[in-house]
């Protein structure tokens, strides 16, 4: 269980750094009102689907799917 905990954590950290690499500052000003809530919004999908692996995890290990 350790071990998918640790492969969920590394694949979050690389999403975020590459879509943090990938949208950066949109315009001169680093971005406006759009991008922040933007910002947000995909944080917010981010912490979502991390909460939705770890309960996939859970019930995965509760049900013997896992072989643990």
């Amino acid at each position: 269980m350790e071990k998918i905990r640790m492969t969920l954590t590394l694949l979050v950290m690389d999403l975020i750094g590459r879509l943090g690499a990938r949208l950066g500052p949109v315009d001169e000003r680093g971005g406006g009102r759009n991008t922040d809530e933007g910002f947000h919004i995909s944080g917010g999908a981010i912490v979502a689907g991390v909460i939705a692996a770890g309960v996939g995890a859970f019930i995965a290990q509760k049900v013997g799917a896992l072989g643990e």
